[in-house]
């Protein structure tokens, strides 16, 4: 294995172009005049109301979303109780409300850029992605480093990603997350330092911390690791393990407050499920019309969503509030074909990645300008190339299982693991609805998996120049 201070000149070009270029996708859309950012469809209200911030509009209600368009300036104001959702999120937006609060007591003005919060995000992004290229190459893998610094500067920097950062939804704190697990569990697996177990261990707890829709998910990614890696690696899933437990116990204290809010977002999302999941793929309709004690007025919503209807979910299907937890699911479950016809739900509604919102500040469902690059404009809305993706990790997986590579195996099943959990968890959390921005990670996790690939060819390049 080459060291570092040995390495080809050509591949220290190929690692200096490669972080170039991540660092310019990302500076060039971070600092983006005006604004590029997913504009709010209403949930980021959910996160900035724990910290009594919402867009500066004068005369305009703080719980008003606005998809149509971003909006950079933001204010301290009073929200409707009871909205703030707890995220780990917040280990991330409360600083900078804080720097905002202590500007204006010094007397600085009272409205504020969302731009701050976007460069903070960042400077932690680019933090991590420097420890990690660092604690590869002193690991004595400069394949692995350069795979990655490609994965970053391909994928990671993508504007489907990037474009959360100047916003308050969860997602921006999930993809935080899940660089971190993803990062701490490359360097953990060739060299389990206690910073990179300390990584992982904190990317899980983030990520599990983000959101409820993923709260079990770093569990699932220890399990496949430990499974895949085997026991001689077992630190690196221990540290998913347990960072996971930390998050999911955030989001077990959250859902133990039951707030009003809580409860009606929980009615809307089992709605959502039966509705566009459940009823217009069942083999028999009427037994679940029956078995949940559906009015003619609700199951005439079948194949839409809660957002079609013209008054409240619970006055148009009455008893969404009395329905046993796991029965929507189990008479999914219970009727095999329809499960197969719910599953094919997830490649057709996983693209595009860029979810249909407006993205351009001061424009009316304004596109990503041309000059920002993305993959989302290859992969289309195409339900072929989503189920290519989907099913790429798992073939990188069977690739290194043939190979032997316990790390490799443990790495690509993760991802594996992770791209299935996080589609599943979408399509029976709130059905068809929002589909690809709550299954925003899905193609994250599978596209990771594609570093591997990196690697073994740059390894190849490596051994085959020092053989000459």
């Amino acid at each position: 294995m080459p060291e570092h201070a040995r390495l080809p000149d050509w591949f220290r070009l190929l690692l200096a172009v490669l972080a170039l270029l991540a660092l310019a996708r990302a500076f060039g859309l971070v600092l983006h005049r005006p604004l590029l950012a997913y504009a709010n469809n209403y949930d980021q209200i959910r996160y900035s109301a724990c910290l009594d911030l919402a867009p500066w509009r004068p005369g305009e209600r703080a719980d008003r979303g606005h998809p149509q368009a971003p909006l950079s300036r933001y204010a301290f104001q009073p929200t409707p109780p009871g909205l703030c959702v707890w995220s780990s999120d917040l280990l991330f937006t409360a600083p900078v409300a804080a720097a905002w609060r202590m500007s204006e007591a010094s007397g600085a003005r009272a409205i504020h850029s969302v731009h701050r919060l976007a460069e903070w995000r960042l400077f932690a992004w680019l933090l991590l992605a420097g420890w990690t290229v660092r604690a590869l190459l002193r690991a004595g893998q400069p394949q692995v480093a350069a795979a990655y610094l490609g994965w970053l500067a391909l994928f990671g920097h993508d504007p489907a990603n990037l474009l959360y950062f100047p916003t308050f939804y969860a997602e921006a704190g999930a993809l935080l997350g899940f660089h971190a697990c993803l990062a701490g569990v490359a360097v953990a697996l060739l060299r389990p330092t206690r910073a990179a177990l300390v990584v992982a261990a904190g990317g899980a707890a983030i990520l599990a911390g983000s959101k409820q829709q993923h709260l079990v998910l770093p569990l699932l990614l220890g399990l496949a690791l430990l499974v895949g890696a085997g026991r001689a690696r077992r630190m690196a899933a221990l540290a998913l393990l347990v960072g996971g437990l930390a998050g999911l116990t955030l989001q077990l204290a959250d859902l133990a407050r039951a707030t009003p809010v809580a409860q009606a977002i929980d009615r809307a999302n089992r709605a959502n499920f039966v509705l566009s999941v459940l009823l217009p793929e069942s083999s028999d309709p009427a037994r679940v019309a029956a078995a949940l004690d559906l009015e003619p007025a609700c199951t005439a919503y079948a194949g839409r969503s809660i957002y079609a209807m013209p008054l409240p979910v619970e006055r148009v299907c009455t008893g969404v509030g009395t329905w046993a937890r796991l029965e929507p699911w189990w008479l999914l479950l219970s009727d095999p074909p329809a499960t197969a016809r719910a599953l094919l739900h997830v490649p057709r509604l996983l693209l595009p990645w860029i979810p249909p919102l407006g993205v351009v500040e001061g424009a009316t469902w304004g596109a990503l300008p041309s000059h920002q690059p993305s993959w989302n404009r290859v992969f289309g809305d195409r339900a072929g190339v989503a189920a290519g993706v989907l099913l790429l990790p798992w073939l990188v997986a069977a690739a290194a299982w043939r190979r032997r590579e316990r790390a490799a195996i443990g790495f690509a099943l993760a991802c594996a693991v992770g791209s299935a959990a996080v589609a599943l968890v979408s399509l029976f959390g709130d059905g068809d609805v929002d589909f690809a921005k709550h299954a925003q990670l899905a193609p994250n996790f599978a596209l990771a998996s594609l570093g591997l690939v990196l690697a073994a060819l740059l390894r190849r390049a490596l051994d085959a120049g020092a053989n000459r």
